[in-house]
């Protein structure tokens, strides 16, 4: 998994390479984020979020896959 904040931005990338169907994220961004989330193809993918605290997120997805998300 590659996780990174960019720069002052208040931006968090996460990708997962190993293709789940329930990403848990810790972003420690301090606050609830809007999240995107695309596949290896780049196509935005719709999963149901759980906000499990301001740190931290999971995505659930209908079924496996590969990409990363965009938390801001």
């Amino acid at each position: 998994d590659l996780e990174a904040i960019i720069a002052d931005t208040g931006t968090f990338k996460f990708c997962q390479d190993a293709p789940l169907a329930v990403w848990n994220i810790t972003h420690n961004l301090g606050k609830f984020p809007s999240v995107t989330v695309v596949d290896s193809a780049n196509s935005i993918v719709v999963g149901d979020v759980a906000y499990i605290s301001s740190n931290q997120i999971q995505i659930e997805f209908a079924s496996p896959f590969n990409g990363c998300a965009y938390l801001n």
